[in-house]
C-alpha cells in the first residue's frame, strides 16, 4: 500500500509485476518505485498532472482537457507547459528508461495522454477493485479484503483539486460503504466490539448515514450492551431528524422494537426458533439431511444466502466423507445441490471438492442403492464440473437424465436437465437445442410445482431466445422469471433479467445513450450479487464490447482488469503485438462465454490479417451461424455470427 506507518508500499505487496511503479491519490499524491523507494514528482503541478491522469481510470485525457483542468485562466504557453510536465513525470516515474525510448507508464495516444499501470499499482483503482471483490465474498475473506482496501487510505483523496469533485465524492461514498460492509462482516463473525469502535469514528465524520447507526446499535446489542444500543438509536433519531429532516425508517423502528422486547417482532421468527429447537432433539441423520435442505433453500434467496450456503457446504464435505454410511453421505450431498443458470463456476476450487466428493461417494454406494440417489450424485458431479474441458461431466449428465426418465421422477429429471444444460457448451451455438431443454424444464416444473426449476427454465429460455434475436420471446420469459422471483423471494433472478434488458437495447439497435443507461443499470447489479463467476471482469468486457459496437478504439480499456477474459481481449488492446498475443491465447473453455471469446479472437485476427487464428475461429464458430455471437449469455453480443464467419472463412 502507498500508506504510512508500518505498512509495506503497495508495490512491495505485489508479485510478478516487474519494474512498474505504483502511484497513489488516496492522500497526498505520490509515486513509489517497484522497490518501495519514493519517486520525486518535482512540484505541485506535476503531482496534479499525475492525479488528473489517474482520475481518468486509464483512459486518454486530451491535452485541451488537461489545460482546462489545470488552469482556470490558461496562460499563453499552457499546452507547452502540459507537455513539459508530462516529460518530467515520465522521467520521474521511469528513472531507468533509456533516452529516446517511449514511456510505458504515461503513453501518448492521439491528442492526449493516459496512464498505463496494473490496476493494483494505483491505489484508487485498486481500492475500487477490492470493494467490488468484497461484495462477492463472505466471512473472513470479505473482512480481509475490506481491511486491505481501507488500509490504502492515507488522507483525503485528490486533495483540493477543483476538477476532482466528482471523483472525490465517488471515492468518499465507496469508502463509507466499505467501512459499513466491514462492520457488518465483523458483527456477523461475532466480533462486535471492533465494529462498534470503528463505527464510532465513522459516525463522527458521517452522522447522516443511517446504515452506520443501525449497525452500531446491532453491534452493541450483540456485545450485550442493550442500554447503549437503545441510546444509539435515540441519537440516530435526533441527528437524522434535526440535521437531515428524515423520519425514522421502518428498519430503525423494527430494530428498536427488537432490542426492547429481546426478540424479533414477527411471528415467523418464533416459528423458526421453535423449529430449530425441535430439530435439536432429533437424531444425527435427520439433522444432517434437514441441514442440507436448509442450505439448498438458503442458496436460492439472495447473495448472502448463496455465499453462506456455498461456504457451509464446502466446510461440511470433510465431515460427510468421514461418515461410514455412504448412502447418508449421498443423501446429504445431493440435497445441497445448487441449481445453476450460469456455466462459469464461482469458485472452481470449491466446486472441484464437491465434484470429487460426489465421485467418491458414487464409488462407495452399494449396487442396491436407490437409483434416484445415484442419478442425483451424477447430476451433482456434472453441475460442479461445468466449464471443464473433457467429457466426464457431460457423460454424467446424460447418465443422470437416463435414470431420471426411467424412474419417471420429475424432481430428479429437472436436476438432470439442469446438468445437461450446464454441460452443453462444448460446442458454440446450438441454442435452439437449449430452447427445447428449457421448455421441458418449464413444463415439468409447472406440472409438479417445482418453483426453483421453473424460474431456471424461464431464464434458460430467455438466453436461448436472445441468442437467435427473438426479442419478443425473450421478453416473455424475462417477465415470467421476474414475476416468479417476486413470488418466491429469489432476488438473484433480477441480475440476469436486468442484464438481458440491457442486451435488448443492443439487439433492437437503440440509440447509444439508451444503451449506455441500460448497461449502467446492469452493472449496478454486480456488486454484492455473490456470483464471481458472473461478475469477474464483466464490467470492462462490457465497455470493450460497446466500444466495438460503436466503432471506438477498444484500446481505451487497456488499463482495466478483464480477469479470465484477458487472453481473449489482449490482441485488441495491444494491436502492435496482436499476432503474438493471438497465438498465445488458449482455446476458450466450454461455458457461456466461449462464443464471445472466440468472437473477440476472430475480430482481432480479422484486424491484423492473422489467417491461422481466423481458421480456428471459423471452425469453432461455424455451428453458431444464424445466431448472434455471445447473445446466449443474456448480457452481451458482438453481432451476427455469419458476418464474422464470412470474414474468417478459409
Amino acid at each position: 500500500m502507498l500508506g504510512g506507518g508500518n505498512e509495506q508500499p503497495m508495490s512491495a505487496q505485489l508479485t510478478g509485476r516487474g519494474a512498474a511503479p505504483s502511484a497513489g491519490v488516496l492522500g497526498p499524491v505520490r509515486a513509489v518505485a517497484a522497490d518501495g523507494t519514493p519517486l520525486p514528482l518535482h512540484g505541485p503541478r506535476h503531482a496534479e498532472m499525475l492525479a488528473r491522469l489517474i482520475a481518468a481510470g486509464g483512459r486518454v485525457v486530451p491535452v485541451p482537457a488537461l489545460v482546462a483542468d489545470l488552469w482556470e485562466d490558461p496562460p499563453p504557453g499552457a499546452i507547452a507547459a502540459v507537455r513539459t510536465f508530462v516529460a518530467a513525470l515520465r522521467r520521474a516515474l521511469e528513472p531507468g528508461r533509456a533516452a529516446r525510448t517511449p514511456s510505458r507508464v504515461i503513453v501518448t495516444e492521439g491528442t492526449g495522454y493516459r496512464v498505463v499501470l496494473p490496476r493494483d499499482h494505483v491505489d484508487a483503482w485498486y481500492f475500487d477493485d477490492l470493494i467490488r471483490a468484497a461484495a462477492n465474498q463472505a466471512g473472513p475473506q470479505r473482512i480481509e479484503t475490506l481491511e486491505t482496501a481501507l488500509g490504502l487510505w492515507r488522507g483525503d483523496a485528490y486533495g483540493d483539486y477543483r476538477w476532482a469533485d466528482g471523483e472525490i465524492a465517488k471515492l468518499a461514498q465507496l469508502r463509507s460503504a466499505a467501512v459499513e460492509m466491514l462492520a457488518e462482516a465483523r458483527i456477523r463473525q461475532g466480533r462486535p466490539e471492533q465494529a462498534v469502535a470503528e463505527l464510532e469514528t465513522h459516525l463522527h465524520e458521517h452522522p447522516g448515514r443511517e446504515r452506520a447507526w443501525l449497525l452500531q446499535a446491532r453491534g452493541l446489542w450483540q456485545a450485550g450492551r442493550r442500554a447503549d444500543a437503545l441510546a444509539v438509536l435515540r441519537r440516530a433519531r435526533t441527528r437524522l431528524g434535526s440535521e437531515a429532516g428524515l423520519d425514522p425508517s421502518a428498519e430503525l423502528i423494527a430494530l428498536e422494537r427488537e432490542i426492547l422486547t429481546g426478540e424479533p417482532e414477527c411471528g415467523e421468527h418464533r416459528l423458526w426458533r421453535e423449529t430449530v429447537a425441535a430439530y435439536g432433539a432429533t437424531g444425527p441423520r435427520s439433522r444432517l439431511t434437514s441441514s442440507a435442505d436448509l442450505l439448498r433453500g438458503l442458496a436460492l434467496t439472495d447473495a448472502t444466502g448463496l455465499m453462506t450456503a456455498q461456504d457451509r457446504r464446502a466446510h461440511a464435505i470433510d465431515d460427510l466423507l468421514a461418515n461410514d454410511d455412504p448412502e447418508l453421505t449421498a443423501t446429504a450431498l445431493t440435497r445441497m445441490e445448487v441449481p445453476g443458470v450460469w456455466s462459469v463456476l464461482d469458485d472452481p476450487a470449491r466446486s472441484a471438492r464437491v465434484a470429487e466428493a460426489a465421485r467418491t461417494t458414487l464409488e462407495r454406494l452399494d449396487d442396491d442403492a436407490a437409483p434416484a440417489l445415484r442419478a442425483r450424485l451424477l447430476a451433482l458431479f456434472a453441475i460442479e464440473t461445468r466449464g471443464r474441458r473433457g467429457t466426464s461431466g457431460a457423460d454424467a449428465a446424460r447418465a443422470a437424465e437416463r435414470i431420471a426418465r426411467d424412474l419417471g421422477d420429475p424432481a430428479v429429471l429437472v436436476l438432470a436437465l439442469d446438468a445437461r444444460f450446464l454441460q452443453s457448451f462444448h460446442t458454440p451455438g446450438r441454442w435452439p437445442r437449449r430452447a427445447r431443454l428449457a421448455q421441458e424444464l418449464i413444463t415439468v416444473s409447472r406440472r409438479h410445482d417445482l418453483s426453483t426449476y421453473l424460474i431456471l427454465g424461464h431464464l434458460v429460455a430467455m438466453q436461448a431466445a436472445a441468442a437467435v434475436g427473438d426479442v419478443a420471446v425473450a421478453d416473455e420469459h424475462a417477465a415470467a422469471a421476474d414475476r416468479l422471483a417476486v413470488r418466491y423471494e429469489r432476488d438473484l433472478v433480477g441480475v440476469f433479467t436486468t442484464w438481458y434488458r440491457a442486451l435488448r437495447t443492443v439487439l433492437t439497435d437503440r440509440p447509444e445513450p439508451e444503451v449506455a443507461d441500460a448497461y449502467e443499470r446492469a452493472l449496478a447489479t454486480l456488486p454484492g450479487c455473490g456470483m464471481p463467476g458472473v461478475a469477474a471482469g464483466l464490467a470492462p468486457l462490457t465497455g470493450l464490447c460497446l466500444a466495438l459496437r460503436a466503432g471506438r478504439d477498444p484500446a481505451e480499456s487497456a488499463a482495466a482488469d478483464f480477469g479470465l477474459n484477458t487472453p481473449y481481449v489482449a490482441a485488441l488492446l495491444e494491436p502492435e503485438r496482436a499476432h503474438e498475443l493471438l497465438h498465445a491465447a488458449p482455446a476458450p473453455p466450454p461455458d457461456h462465454m466461449a462464443e464471445l471469446r472466440w468472437a473477440l479472437l476472430g475480430i482481432a485476427a480479422d484486424r491484423c490479417a492473422d489467417r491461422s487464428t481466423a481458421r480456428q475461429v471459423y471452425r469453432a464458430l461455424s455451428p453458431a451461424r444464424g445466431e448472434l455471437l455471445g447473445a446466449g449469455t443474456g448480457m452481451l453480443s458482438l453481432g451476427p455470427a455469419g458476418a464474422l464467419l464470412d470474414r474468417s472463412a478459409p
